[in-house]
């Protein structure tokens, strides 16, 4: 919980330093239209007997779990991003056959 803690309050200051940077005005931003973050599970670690690392949002899996946990995550990043582009693409084809 402290780390948790820790880290909002680590985010929440530079996203506070960002808004500043932008010019955005703190008092026109209303709470109720932020959106909670989800409390799913994105990874999955394993660490014993074997080492896996498995995203629960793609399926992808990776053998290199002492990489994921120094921060190595682009292999994660590329395909969430890879699958976000084919729903939406997907979606788009949808609606244009659709009409």
């Amino acid at each position: 919980m402290r780390n948790k803690e820790k880290a909002l309050a680590i985010l929440k200051s530079k996203l506070f330093a960002i808004a500043l940077a932008q010019g955005v005005q703190l008092d026109k931003i209303q709470p109720r239209q932020i959106q909670p973050l989800s409390n799913k599970l994105i990874r999955e670690y394993i660490l014993h007997p074997y080492t896996r690392v498995k995203d629960l949002r793609t399926n992808l899996e990776t053998p290199a779990a002492v990489e994921v946990l120094n921060g190595k995550i682009d292999l994660f990043i590329k395909a969430y991003l890879q699958q976000l582009n084919h729903t939406t693409s997907v979606t788009q084809e949808a609606l244009d056959n659709s009409k």
